[in-house]
């Protein structure tokens, strides 16, 4: 079934950029595979036993500024983060169809809006990558903000920044805890995401309407 998008009612779309219009896979490599094992060898550790200590602080952070935060981990790390990340960006690809979509929101003269939880940093590799940043009218880091989209301070804070209707708001999401946080904003649009990671089996999107490829969206 495709997803019910009610565009009459839509005047702004807000899109994520990690998980959602980009594959997660790049993140999930790097930050379970790749840097275990590089900073594992670092600190003279097996790469499965970096890989836990590792897991460990990610948990502790999860859901946090922090947690997203490049120069927190250089720091906690003693190491380049972004630097090692540089290392694997051949593997930033978009997801299915959303080059094409944003296209399409672009011809049709939406007002479109990143809001990522990602690094400035990291926003401008992977534009750099991608030319991603091209198709929208601005791009909202979390850290610019100083909330993570998983916060309610965060929507608050966006809509002095950006002020939009929240009934004439679209958000396309990967992470349902943000949807939720959304939906108590009150955005009235809110779609998840199946498949944010290429190479795992499709999330559950629960209470959510959501989409793999995106060109299961009707205009």
């Amino acid at each position: 079934m495709k997803p019910k998008i009610n565009w009459k009612e839509v005047k702004t779309v807000l899109l994520d950029m990690d998980g959602t219009l980009l594959d997660l896979y790049f993140d999930y490599y790097f930050w379970q595979e790749y840097l275990p094992e590089i900073w594992g060898k670092k600190n003279n550790m097996k790469t499965n036993t970096a890989k836990d200590k590792l897991l460990d602080w990610y948990q502790q952070e999860s859901g946090t500024l922090s947690w997203y935060c490049i120069d927190f981990w250089t720091r906690k790390l003693n190491f380049d983060v972004l630097a090692l990340k540089a290392d694997v960006r051949h593997l930033i690809k978009y997801r299915p169809h959303a080059e094409s979509f944003l296209q399409q929101l672009n011809d049709l003269d939406f007002s479109l809006t990143m809001v990522t939880n990602a690094h400035e940093k990291l926003i401008k590799m992977k534009s750099d990558e991608t030319g991603i940043d091209t198709f929208f009218n601005q791009i909202i880091s979390s850290h610019s903000i100083g909330h993570a989209k998983e916060e309610y301070a965060f929507w608050e804070k966006l809509k002095l920044k950006i002020p939009f209707n929240v009934d004439e708001t679209l958000l396309i999401d990967d992470n349902l805890t943000v949807l939720r946080t959304a939906r108590e904003f009150g955005i009235k649009h809110l779609f998840a995401i199946t498949k944010p990671n290429s190479q795992k089996p499709n999330q559950n999107s629960e209470e959510f309407e959501a989409i793999n490829s995106f060109d299961e969206i009707v205009f």
